[in-house]
């Protein structure tokens, strides 16, 4: 009950806040799904409005385009610059060297997520976002 009061009483900020490991939590959740080509487990990964947005079918579709330019991920580096809810890390793959940019919401659910080898391109081929 006394933790119902604080939460009444807190700002929306500081509840929404996620932990300090989420973002390396979703990370690894999403390399499972990314090298065992997972479609639904990626789904489920997503925030609502990219769960609509992508449908499993289209996700699978999109795997498949992503792991021909990386084929397997050996590992995620910790990211190298970022926050709590979205990070850039370096993506250790079979072919070559990527980086990643992820960004999760509140609920630690993906909003974000761009493989790549040029950051600063506005044409990204891995990528899942709301726009």
């Amino acid at each position: 009950m006394a933790a119902s009061l604080v939460a009444a009483f807190l700002p929306m900020s500081v509840m929404a806040e996620v932990g300090p490991h989420a973002l390396m939590n979703v990370s690894q959740e999403l390399l499972r799904a990314y090298n065992t080509e997972d479609a639904r487990a990626l789904h489920g990964l997503l925030s609502p409005a990219l769960q609509v947005k992508y449908s499993v079918e289209a996700l699978h579709v999109l795997l498949a385009q992503c792991r021909a330019m990386t084929h397997e991920i050996d590992r995620f580096s910790i990211p190298s610059w970022g926050g709590r809810r979205y990070g850039f890390f370096g993506v250790y793959a079979e072919l070559k060297v990527l980086e990643m940019i992820l960004e999760i919401d509140e609920n630690e659910k993906i909003i974000h997520w761009a493989v790549t080898d040029d950051v600063t391109s506005g044409d990204q081929h891995c990528t899942v976002n709301g726009s």
